[in-house]
């Protein structure tokens, strides 16, 4: 496992232990601050694309989705996607994800429009007309793992401060540049994050043919 992906396991685990004590951070049912409109039109797919060096293709999951400011001013996205499955195993989106993989996409859906993450990263205007259209892609995950769940971050402004017992590195998102970095913390900043779950055929070599088959939509504190 990777620096980051350990660094937000741990932050995982260490809310895991604060939340019993001090209460779980809900989302309010009610909107409190601003939140854009996030519409997907599929399920995550899967997909095989040959990378550049590599022998046979590989297979990678990609989801495509939109959002629509409608909040009565500007906000600045930044997309922050990440799988968790139920094996335990933490992916980020466009972690070891070549640009071609994004290329294919946007080929097999004839969208001269999509964007990548880069291009999806920065102010969004108000408005339909200045809907953004965007892809998020993952590595194929583990072959044992049956369900997963996507989480979307950036989508709301609703956030809720958690005192640590003891300082922890993490992983988070710089919301200027898009990228990622670890800090260390006394204490964390959790916001709306929305989750989908979704389950995936038992045999790995049916996932390419196999869309997933989605199972909840919900919102968390993350």
């Amino acid at each position: 496992m990777n620096l980051r992906a350990t660094a937000l396991m741990v932050a995982a685990v260490t809310i895991s232990l604060v939340w019993p004590v001090f209460g779980e951070p809900k989302p309010s049912e009610i909107p409190v601050s601003w939140e854009l409109e996030f519409r997907y039109p599929d399920p995550p797919q899967a997909i095989q694309v040959h990378i550049p060096g590599k022998g046979a293709p590989q297979l990678f999951w990609y989801f495509r989705y939109s959002v629509t400011n409608r909040t009565g001013k500007d906000q600045v996205f930044v997309p922050d996607f990440s799988m968790y499955t139920d094996t335990g195993q933490l992916i980020e989106a466009g972690k070891g994800v070549h640009s071609v993989v994004f290329d294919a996409i946007k080929k097999l859906h004839n969208d001269v429009f999509l964007r990548d993450t880069t291009a999806m990263t920065g102010k969004l205007l108000q408005g339909e007309d200045n809907t953004k259209g965007g892809v998020a892609i993952w590595p194929d995950f583990d072959p044992q793992a049956g369900a997963f769940d996507i989480f979307v971050g950036g989508l709301s402004g609703e956030a809720a401060e958690i005192i640590l017992p003891k300082p922890v590195q993490v992983s988070e998102i710089d919301v200027k540049t898009g990228h990622r970095h670890t800090v260390t913390k006394k204490k964390l900043v959790v916001t709306k994050t929305l989750r989908l779950r979704y389950g995936v055929p038992g045999e790995a070599a049916a996932r390419v043919f196999t869309p997933a088959k989605s199972i909840r939509k919900d919102w968390v504190m993350r």
